[in-house]
Order: structure tokens, then C-alpha cells, then sequence
């Protein structure tokens, strides 16, 4: 089973990246739905409380992400940054664990994985994986995208900021998809991905940025 990982910047196109991949027959799993259902668990729910107030609380007693975001997210915010993901990121990991384990145990089990995860090199989930997928696209393209999402040019350039430049990650990775044309045009380089990471897939070696167009 080959355990791809999905990075790349803010509003990149990953996740149809990610859908590609899953219409190809990939299992994909989501590092951010994951770390949805930390943020339920009653414990972390304390603790994001106690540290924040109840103004991280919404109507029903949840986690609103949104002020968590706008905590962790702040100019001065490092340090809230840094406690979220020391509590959050290594109970992340172990559900990625165990959905990984689940779907090795499927018979058959599926040729591909796809780890969707944005902050996969942040939180050191790349070790989880074969081969590392970088998917690229403009920043002008990627800020108009999350403009229309509703976010601001300033909550645009502080998430980025947040992770590890795009460099960095294109250069820890084996392949790279750029999505700078059509979406049709997306499918077919994961198509070709698909096909030739099926053919010539050998774990271990070296990570070098293969481009796929």
C-alpha cells in the first residue's frame, strides 16, 4: 500500500488534488477533519477553555475555530500557536494511525492512500508517508481563491506566514503538481501521477521535486 502525502500552499488546490487522487481509487484521509474531532474531545475542550476563557466556546460548548484562529493567528500569537499544536497535533497523529492501520487491514486492501494534511511537514506527519505530493499554484491565484472562501488578504497572509515557506516544503517533496491550467487539465497530470507512481514506486530513496508538468 502506498501512503501518498497532499501538501502545498494556502487555497492551492489540494483537496481536489486529493479528489483526483480518490477517483483514481485512492483512500484519502483528512488531517483537518481529524483534527475536527480532537477539538470535540471533552479534555481538549477543558483545555482550550481554561487557558482562553469561554470565548473559544460557541452556543452548544464547542470549540469555535474561529476564535481559536483568531488567537493563534494574531500578530502576537507564537505562544498560543505552539501550546494548540503540542496538544492537539500528537492526538492527530494517532488517529491518522489508526485510520492508516484500518485501511491496511481492508481486504483488499487499496493501492494508494492520500494523506490530505496541510501542516504535514509542520506537525511531522511525513514520516507517515512514501512519497510527499506538492501542489503548486500562484499566490495571486491562491489569495483570489480564499478571498472568495471569505477570508481577508491580511487572515490570508498571517495562516501563510504560520507555515513553513512553500520552498521548503517543494523541496522535502518528490512530486509537483502545478495547478496553473484547467481543472481537466489537473486531472490528467494526477492520472499520469497515478499511473506512473504505481509503476515505478519503490520505498526509500531520496526526496527530489519530480515535476509532473
Amino acid at each position: 500500500m502506498l501512503i501518498l502525502g497532499l501538501v502545498g500552499g494556502i487555497a492551492s488546490g489540494k483537496s481536489f488534488v486529493a479528489d483526483c487522487f480518490r477517483d483514481m481509487g485512492a483512500v484519502v484521509l483528512n488531517a483537518d477533519a481529524a483534527g475536527h474531532d480532537v477539538l470535540r474531545e471533552p479534555d481538549i475542550i477543558a483545555a482550550l477553555a481554561q487557558r482562553w476563557g469561554e470565548r473559544v466556546l460557541d452556543s452548544r460548548g464547542q470549540i469555535s475555530r474561529r476564535e481559536v484562529a483568531k488567537i493563534v493567528f494574531a500578530a502576537d500569537g507564537d505562544q498560543e500557536k505552539r501550546f494548540l499544536e503540542e496538544l492537539s497535533h500528537p492526538r492527530i497523529e494517532l488517529r491518522l494511525q489508526q485510520e492508516l492501520a484500518e485501511t491496511r487491514a481492508t481486504q483488499p486492501p487499496p493501492r494508494v492512500v492520500a494523506i490530505d494534511a496541510a501542516l504535514l511537514f509542520e506537525a511531522g506527519w511525513d514520516k507517515l508517508c512514501d512519497k510527499i505530493v506538492f501542489v503548486d499554484a500562484p499566490r495571486d491565484a491562491r489569495l483570489e481563491r480564499a478571498i472568495r472562501r471569505g477570508w481577508s488578504a491580511e487572515q490570508f497572509a498571517a495562516r501563510e506566514a504560520a507555515q513553513w515557506p512553500l520552498e521548503k516544503k517543494a523541496q522535502r517533496s518528490h512530486i509537483l503538481i502545478r495547478n496553473v491550467r484547467t481543472m481537466e487539465n489537473v486531472r490528467d497530470v494526477v492520472r499520469l501521477t497515478w499511473n506512473d507512481l504505481l509503476s515505478k514506486h519503490q520505498p526509500g530513496g531520496e526526496r527530489s521535486v519530480k515535476p509532473a508538468i
